[in-house]
């Protein structure tokens, strides 16, 4: 049950963030690092054919993309109130 409510929020966030384009130089540096950081996770789950890290891996996929979804809505506050 916990396994498939975090399914469900990681779909959510990763909706939201195709949704929004983050317009401060550094904070979208930082999600694309986010992002090929996964990447990596990912790939070595692949290779190591189905030993899943203890489920610390997939802990760690989680954690960027909260990650991920924080630098967009820090982004969004930026934007909120920066002065212009």
């Amino acid at each position: 049950m916990k396994k498939t409510a975090i399914a469900a929020l990681s779909v959510l966030l990763v909706t939201a963030a195709v949704a929004y384009d983050i317009h401060h130089p550094n904070l979208r540096a930082a999600y694309a690092a986010a992002e090929s950081s996964m990447k990596h996770i990912q790939d070595a789950q692949a290779a190591n054919k189905g030993i899943e890290f203890g489920g610390h891996a997939d802990k760690a996929l989680d954690a960027l993309k909260l990650a991920q979804q924080e630098l967009i809505e820090g982004d969004k506050y930026n934007d909120m109130h920066q002065k212009k």
